[in-house]
């Protein structure tokens, strides 16, 4: 077993590493280093410079256990390449200013004080595997993106377990299409989530017709994870992507005083961001909350930037799943007129109307039941004498005034209504007088 004290500097040599070897720091400048199989074992930090190049094949270690200033760094800087198989474990901040190919191996941060994923100069970090763990609470939880976005290849897995992965006003991007390229703990209120700022966003490629997790949280506040999940209607390559945003919308300028008048009232403790990427194709949008903390919801708001106000995403669903309530909508185009969503209380208005026109002028041409949330939908309308003119399980369908093609003449006609509204069963029988003339 060789053992290397104190501090290990190379310039312009190449060496193999087979075994274990021990640092305090370890430098590499201007020179060519193999990890075949073995451990580079570092209690300080280091530092790759000056072109140099690692091939990693083995494992390699850093720590913060060391008298060194800011000990626990793996950084790599000045044109150097760092390639290779092997994995890395750093308790510190990951520095990357030049070439990291992460080919088929892991990176694990698991220090237990917030760690660091930056650059100084910009360089965008495709990790392959990237692997969260630790020991540290509250901010000491995060591993935080730091003025620049990271990334996780196309065959790599990003692994939350309990710690928060906050990308800030940057994005992390899974390219991996797997369903189950992201993992996390989800015992309650130990789960792993990704945190963001505004801007800031956790992005999925897709290309299958499967629930994609978004575990987005976030530990500003009050600790919230609130995950999104997206089952896109098509199998085709695709990209979403999601942030949750732990505070009142009307601090991103998203009034929930502005509302048409099927929405009652919003969330008023958060909402979330959630976009269509690249690919447009329709999904199915799930919002996971916890109704004994967030209070009962029974629909989906969406900001619409023209109007300036919420507008209620027709025909959400409400589940259940562990802790979490659940409200779906399917088949959602994504409109491009916002991406702000929030959770409401819907209004649920009713009104059946006692007289129609359909006399093609435009102007109360149909009979129409103005209501939202119905469900089990049956109406039927007869004539004086009992003969059905009309029937509909549609409750977005409207009676125009004719029967088997033919207007029907003017005079009165009687409806009978059998519905549900949420929960509440509806019955409901009248008239209702044609005037066609």
């Amino acid at each position: 077993m060789k053992r290397l004290r104190n501090r290990l500097l190379f310039c312009t040599l190449m060496v193999h590493l087979h075994y274990f070897s021990y640092a305090q720091i370890m430098t590499l400048n201007g020179s060519v280093f193999y990890v075949n199989g073995g451990t580079v074992f570092c209690n300080g930090g280091i530092t790759i410079e000056n072109g140099s190049s690692l091939t990693n094949n083995g494992l390699v270690v850093t720590t913060k256990n060391s008298t060194f200033n800011s000990p626990g760094n793996f950084e790599i800087a000045s044109y150097s390449t760092v390639s290779g198989n092997g994995g890395y474990t750093v308790e510190q901040d990951w520095i990357n200013d030049a070439t990291f190919n992460g080919d088929n191996g892991e990176v694990v941060l698991n220090g237990n004080l917030e760690q660091f994923i930056t650059s100084n100069n910009g360089t965008i970090t495709n990790f392959n595997h990237l692997q969260l763990t630790g020991n540290g609470t509250g901010i000491n939880c995060r591993k935080t993106l730091v003025g620049v976005d990271a990334t996780t290849s196309a065959n790599g897995y990003l692994v939350l377990n309990n710690r928060e992965l906050h990308t800030g006003t940057n994005t992390f991007t899974v390219n991996n299409e797997n369903p189950i390229a992201i993992s996390n703990s989800i015992v309650l209120n130990d789960e792993g989530f990704v945190s963001s700022l505004p801007n800031g966003l956790l992005v999925r490629k897709t290309n299958q017709q499967a629930d994609y997790i978004f575990p987005v949280g976030s530990s500003d506040g009050i600790r919230r994870y609130r995950p999104v999940a997206i089952e896109p209607n098509a199998a085709t390559a695709t990209a979403y992507a999601a942030r949750f945003n732990n505070y009142q919308a009307d601090n991103d300028n998203f009034n929930i005083a502005q509302h048409d008048e099927s929405i009652e009232f919003s969330n008023k403790l958060f909402y979330h961001t959630i976009k269509n990427l690249s690919g447009n194709v329709a999904a199915d949008v799930s919002i996971h909350y916890i109704a004994q903390d967030d209070e009962e919801w029974d629909g989906i708001g969406h900001w619409y930037v023209n109007d300036s106000k919420w507008k209620d995403v027709v025909g959400s669903t409400a589940s259940a799943q562990s802790s979490f309530s659940i409200l779906t909508k399917s088949a959602w185009n994504f409109p491009s007129s916002g991406d702000a969503y929030i959770l409401t209380k819907t209004a649920n208005p009713f009104s059946i109307p006692n007289v129609f026109t359909p006399n093609e002028d435009g102007i109360n041409d149909l009979f129409f039941i103005t209501a939202v949330n119905l469900k089990d939908y049956n109406l039927v309308i007869v004539n004086r004498w009992g003969e059905i003119v009309f029937k509909s399980d549609d409750p977005n369908q409207g009676w125009d005034g004719t029967s088997g093609g033919k207007k029907c003449t003017d005079g009165v006609y009687f409806y009978t209504l059998k519905a549900k509204q949420g929960d509440n069963e509806i019955t409901k029988q009248g008239n209702i007088t044609l005037v066609g003339k």
